[in-house]
């Protein structure tokens, strides 16, 4: 094992020691297309260096998680993703940051702090709206880049001993958000802990995250990955805050990133009333079985039976003697390259923007070319990886599909298109 990975022996948000390995994954590698450092001190290539993605369940408070941990200073003080090229994060932000300025009942001056800030582009909305902004961002380049931009971002991993330097310098939060950073955090303790110091007496935690029920319902195989460590769901979380003399008073479905999830949290003896809703998806997340091995398991089936698929088109493809790509090269698609054992049937890959001019792993080395590379390159078969745009990206390439060429949607079943979408 890598002097880069931790094992977990506990779970990251109740301290249990039952936790079982619910969902067996493939190993992938530690560092993902997100990631701008290429090698270790001793020179060998991250992208070689594997580890599993099995899932793990809690037996006692249901988070759902992974115990092999890299080494986030690898990961994060080098990060390359950037939020401004999400397809419609931007006006999700905007949203979110009405939601919040409405539900916490923000005035202009009012402190809005986020860890995981990126480039601030959440945190822009709330400066637009006249409240006072503080970033938490270990990515050096990008939060310097966020504080040139007037998001003033503090380079740095956010714990207690940040919030009480931020709280000392600039007085307590009204609201302390995180978006999908959450999911991505080992110490929870120290998040938690941090949260508490930070947040003024009537002030909200708002934190959005992948929804453990929509992951396994819809089959969203492409969040989990290294940088995605928790996958939460309700019951963990309320049972979990308590320890922090924190409470959540409402959780919402949204739609994000394939279904996520928006907790809202306050002090335990915050102003505001517990929503109905807190409840109802407790329930409907027991009656569902998220927290039944046997429900896990049946996930598990699902993915064996894509990936069977997958590779039945691809046989029959290769039969005619041309080659096979795919569309997309985030993090969460070169997790499915390793899901669906896809190394060594691959071509080439395609992205609108590539992080890098190549995609590398133990026995692939493929070259990823942007969209104008499609028609010149003339696949007999394109597998979107990046499942969720597939629509706009087969509009795109209408052309490619006149020609002949198929494309194949692997999530959350697959599907193959041969005729040109209508508008």
């Amino acid at each position: 094992m890598s002097e880069l990975l931790t094992i977990r022996k506990t779970c990251r948000l109740c301290g249990s020691t039952h936790i079982v390995r619910s969902i067996p994954l493939a190993n992938v590698p530690i560092v993902s297309p997100n990631v701008g450092t290429e090698a270790d001190a001793a020179g060998t290539r991250l992208t070689t260096i594997m580890a599993p993605l099995d899932n793990y369940l809690c037996e006692d408070c249901g988070l759902n998680q992974l115990v092999h941990i890299v080494d986030p200073s690898l990961i994060y003080r080098n990060y390359l993703y950037r939020t401004a090229i999400s397809l419609g994060l931007a006006d999700h932000f905007r949203g979110l940051s009405k939601a919040v300025i409405d539900g916490a009942k923000l005035k202009p001056g009012d402190l809005v702090v986020e860890f995981g800030s990126n480039d601030g582009t959440l945190l822009s909305f709330f400066r637009d709206a006249g409240m006072r902004v503080q970033g938490v961002d270990p990515a050096q380049k990008i939060a310097a880049e966020a504080t040139a931009k007037g998001i003033p971002t503090r380079a740095d991993f956010f714990n207690p001993a940040v919030a009480q330097d931020i709280r000392r310098e600039l007085g307590g939060a009204r609201a302390v958000i995180a978006n999908n950073a959450m999911a991505n955090i080992d110490d929870l303790d120290s998040i938690l802990n941090g949260v508490g110091a930070i947040m003024a007496p009537d002030g909200v935690f708002v934190f959005e995250t992948q929804y453990a029920l929509d992951v396994f319902e819809k089959t969203l195989l492409d969040v989990i990955y290294h940088e995605h460590i928790s996958t939460f769901s309700v019951q963990p979380v309320v049972r979990a805050l308590g320890r922090f003399n924190l409470l959540v008073f409402d959780a919402e479905r949204i739609p994000t990133k394939g279904g996520s999830i928006r907790f809202w949290v306050q002090h335990a003896n915050g102003p505001r009333p517990v929503a109905a809703r807190v409840a109802e998806l407790m329930a409907l997340e027991q009656r569902t079985g998220l927290y039944d091995l046997a429900y896990h398991h049946r996930f598990s089936e699902r993915i064996a039976q894509i990936k069977a698929g997958l590779h039945a088109l691809i046989s029959e493809a290769r039969a005619g003697g041309r080659q096979i790509g795919a569309y997309g090269t985030s993090v969460g698609c070169a997790a499915l390259i390793h899901q669906f054992e896809l190394e060594d049937k691959l071509d080439f890959l395609f992205d609108d923007t590539p992080f890098k001019e190549r995609l590398d792993g133990p026995g692939y080395d493929l070259p990823v070319y942007t969209a104008e590379g499609v028609l010149q390159h003339d696949p007999a078969l394109i597998i979107i990886l990046a499942w969720r745009y597939a629509d706009q990206i087969r509009k795109k390439h209408a052309r490619y599909i006149e020609q002949g060429g198929r494309f194949v949607v692997p999530l959350p079943e697959i599907s193959v298109t041969t005729q040109v979408l209508s508008n």
